[in-house]
């Protein structure tokens, strides 16, 4: 149980809070007080806002924005402002403590739901849920929520998107629902249960026969350029290029596995050539925050605008882009394999799929493949 606290904003240990996000309906997320930080808590995901020099101003980590606003007695109000979007996209947030917090006990259930946006993948625990969607191109990443009297409610905010689900649970169907990103969009939101297991499949994209040549500007504004005699002249053995963006959530967990698996390939050139919402000088410097922030060991390039045609264009090699990510595995003297989407930790099953994915390629363009 976690009482509440009458100085919320000089608290000494963890204190819960309900974020609730001014859309219509309104959002609402968990996050903690800890440490003078708020903390998102996204099922099992965290996503840590840093203060800044400012007073009651809170860095998102990754993607850029902030939280800013002031307190209100014992309550926290603000407003979240998204960079990354134009026109000062800014959506109002308050935060209200939680008195008497209670953790959830019990059995989970497990159940799939193909719904209107996605394959749902639900889990349950007295009246506490947790769930992603998962789709062709990625997944909806960490959900959390309720399911009360039939009423199921899940949502998430991770710096880039604030989601919001709701439908009615009615036998086998999900009904009466809508599907809310941020204060921009609004759709309906229904499906009907599944039966059986989850076939997890890797993305697979066809390779139209050109040669392999990819091109980018450096955060410093320098072009560089990856080719067969590139690579040859580097000592490499093989090339890994992840099609991506700095906005894209789904990108940032395929960064994370890729860091994982890079130091036990230095034979292979690992490359993220970005498609950016603007080319400017402001885009060169995302590209360095987002390396710097996640820890990539390679160079992040600019490929130029987010849009699948001139990311198709740009790289070449494919017909059309189907989504952001999309990751290149080329071994010197073969035809490249090209993956499409990505499937994050969220799923589970799916993640796990991916990572032996990714691995099975790595080691053949290392050459340490018996298969290669």
């Amino acid at each position: 149980m976690i009482a509440g606290c009458r100085n919320a904003h000089k608290e000494h240990s963890a204190q819960l809070y309900t974020a609730s996000f001014g859309t219509e309906p309104v959002t609402t997320v968990l996050v903690e007080r800890s440490n003078s930080s708020w903390v998102v808590r996204n099922g099992e995901e965290r996503v840590v806002l840093r203060p800044t020099d400012q007073e009651e101003v809170y860095a998102l980590p990754v993607f850029g924005g902030s939280w800013a606003g002031e307190w209100v007695g014992g309550m926290w109000r603000g407003h979240w402002t998204d960079s990354l979007r134009p026109n000062n996209y800014r959506v109002p947030i308050t935060l209200s403590p939680i008195v008497n917090h209670r953790s959830t006990i019990g059995p989970k259930t497990s159940s799939r739901w193909q719904t209107s946006q996605g394959v749902l993948l639900l889990d349950s625990r007295e009246d506490s849920v947790w769930a992603t969607i998962s789709t062709a191109t990625g997944d909806y990443r960490y959900l959390a929520g309720t399911k009360k009297d039939k009423n199921l409610i899940f949502s998430t905010f991770d710096g880039a998107h604030l989601f919001r689900f709701h439908a009615t649970m009615k036998g086998d169907s999900l009904v009466n629902g809508s599907f809310l990103s941020g204060t921009h969009y609004h759709t309906s939101f229904d499906g009907i249960l599944l039966e059986g297991e989850q076939n997890w499949q890797s993305g697979r994209q066809a390779y139209n026969g050109k040669d392999i040549y990819i091109k980018g500007v450096s955060p410093e504004g320098d072009t560089i350029i990856w080719s067969e005699e590139t690579l040859l002249s580097a000592g490499k053995s093989g090339l890994v290029v992840d099609i991506m963006g700095t906005w894209c959530p789904n990108c940032m967990d395929e960064a994370r596995l890729l860091t994982e698996f890079a130091p036990q390939h230095p034979n292979v050139q690992f490359v993220s050539l970005a498609f950016e919402r603007t080319t400017d000088k402001k885009a060169l410097a995302r590209l360095k925050q987002f390396q710097r922030e996640l820890g990539l060991s390679w160079d992040v390039l600019l490929g130029g605008r987010a849009n699948k045609r001139v990311a198709a264009e740009t790289i070449g090699i494919v017909d059309t882009v189907h989504s952001f990510p999309t990751t290149i595995f080329w071994s010197l003297g073969a035809d490249p394999v090209i993956h499409t989407g990505f499937n994050g930790p969220a799923t589970g099953e799916g993640y796990d799929a991916e990572r032996q994915f990714f691995q099975s390629q790595l080691l053949k363009i290392s050459g340490r493949s018996k298969n290669h």
